[in-house]
């Protein structure tokens, strides 16, 4: 019946592009900065932020904003009528991704880089790409990550990114995207399929929107730095997006991570994964192969300015174990509940997430949930349980008819249990070290091996021009840490200036 459906779907699309030439109001009813009627600006993409906040963007629901970013992600123009239609345009910006950061240690990190921007829509075509260069040390989890260079494993570095995204949208239907990027699965402001937070890689991207459907498949090319050599893996991605009503939402994913080495045979890139209409699980199967297949499922539901979120992401299970309790090992999945939404003028966000022990990891680095020393779901890789909530209020400064200046001001704070590997075994923690060598098959607890705890607090305030894809942020904070390690309070402040373009700066 799924095969069925997203031929349907296919076919669709394609007849209805080859048929329309022409947009009409393509934008209509879509939330973007407030823009009377009549106001002659383009307004770009970048001024409707892509975050986790609940926007009114986010009540499309003819959109499926569980998957970013947004599919229809181009320049829109606002004319006397009301209508909004594609801008011709063509704009270079400066940019730059720099900070300096002091914490209690007197430990001082900086980045200064600057580059350029580059935006280009012409019919039904859109492309954004951004260049930035500069000198770097050591950076964190909540910064860029250029993308081919694994520089979270160097002291100093020239910083080098390069970030590209071309969009062929013919109709509303149909998009087609390929580039350098990130993408982001789920409501919340942690994902347990993919995140947003590691260094962007070469992708392809298909999507199909009819009616209360999406369906996308996503192929990307990851890749590990090694030692002497360079360890391509690719990972091919396809999800079902269905709005059951105008508030409820399910989608379902599933993805294999694939090496292109299989001991000695060469495969390159698997075929059999390019088709658009199978399985991933029996099709591995089929290929006799131990290629890693991972699902997931997200679901959220809208009520007046509030979201109900979650996601479930499975990676290995047993059900018979699970009923047993016998907290086997290979019982590997993670899940995520929260809550978003406005009050008054207030944004808030409240989430819980945790991952068992070994999720995303594998036999090797070929085959795990990673890109470059990293864990591409949720930062902490696995074996973990998280608390959060961010509470922001924004302010916005008309200029010129249109709300021109963002002014933000956010407080957060986090709690984190987290096991580590140690006693050079594999307890779960590390999804860079490979399962084969856990210390016991049954037993095993979120937590597990050395066990620390973490609680986060800390306070943000930011400006941003619609003009330009820039925001200036200063932010303070204080780490408090203890468990099985050395207890430590550890303030620290950071100021910085950073692109907008390819999505929001994480607090933590």
């Amino acid at each position: 019946m799924m095969r069925f459906l997203i031929v349907i779907l296919f076919l669709v699309s394609v007849s209805t592009s080859l048929a329309q030439d022409t947009i009409k109001k393509p934008l209509e009813n879509r939330s973007i900065p407030r823009i009377p009627h009549g106001a002659d600006i383009c307004v770009p993409d970048y001024a409707v932020p892509i975050d986790y906040s609940y926007t009114e963007r986010q009540l499309n629901y003819d959109l499926h904003p569980g998957i970013l970013p947004l599919r229809l992600n181009y320049l829109v123009f606002s004319n006397e009528a009301g209508n909004y239609s594609r801008c011709k345009n063509f704009d270079v910006k400066p940019v730059s991704e720099s900070y300096a950061v002091l914490d209690s240690a007197n430990n001082f990190g900086y980045r200064a880089s600057i580059g350029v921007s580059l935006r280009l829509q012409r019919g039904h075509w859109f492309n954004k790409t951004q260049f930035l260069s500069g000198w770097s040390s050591r950076e964190s989890v909540d910064q860029d990550h250029p993308a081919f260079s694994p520089n979270h494993n160097y002291g100093y570095y020239w910083y080098n990114s390069v970030r590209t995204r071309t969009h062929y949208s013919p109709n509303e239907t149909f998009d087609l995207s390929f580039g350098i990027d990130n993408h982001f699965f789920g409501e919340g402001y942690r994902s347990m399929i993919q995140g947003n937070q590691v260094a962007p890689v070469p992708f392809a991207m298909m999507r199909v929107n009819f009616w209360r459907l999406e369906y996308g498949l996503l192929y990307q090319f990851n890749h590990e730095n090694i030692p002497g050599s360079q360890l391509w893996k690719f990972n091919a991605l396809h999800y079902l997006s269905y709005n059951i009503t105008k508030r409820f939402n399910i989608t379902l994913v599933e993805q294999v991570l694939f090496q292109p080495t299989d001991g000695a045979f060469n495969r390159g890139f698997e075929l059999e994964y390019l088709n658009p209409i199978v399985f991933f699980r029996p099709q591995e199967y089929s290929l006799g192969s131990t290629d890693n297949v991972i699902l997931g499922l997200n679901t959220s539901y809208k009520f007046k300015n509030h979201v109900v979120y979650g996601q479930i992401c499975l990676d290995e299970f047993v059900i018979d174990e699970i009923r047993k309790r016998s907290k086997w090992w290979a019982n590997k999945y993670g899940a995520q509940l929260g809550v978003k939404g406005t009050v008054k003028t207030l944004k808030y966000i409240v989430e819980g997430n945790l991952v068992r022990p070994y999720m995303y990891s594998h036999i090797n680095n070929g085959q795990n949930s990673g890109n470059m020393g990293l864990p591409v779901g949720h930062p902490l890789g696995s074996n973990f349980a998280e608390i959060l909530a961010i509470v922001t209020k924004e302010k916005m400064k008309e200029s010129d008819k249109v709300y021109a200046h963002k002014f933000s001001y956010s407080a957060f704070a986090m709690f984190q249990l987290k096991g580590e590997d140690a006693d050079s075994l594999s307890w779960g923690g590390n999804i860079y070290e490979s399962y084969v060598f856990r210390p016991k098959e049954y037993g095993n607890t979120i937590g597990q091996g050395l066990t620390i705890r973490n609680i986060l607090f800390g306070a943000q305030f930011a400006y941003s021009n619609i003009k330009f894809p820039i925001e200036y942020y200063v932010q303070a904070g204080v780490n408090y840490t203890w468990g099985e390690t050395k207890t430590r309070i550890s303030p620290m402040a950071v100021v910085g200036v950073r692109s907008t373009l390819f999505g929001t700066r994480r607090f933590f």
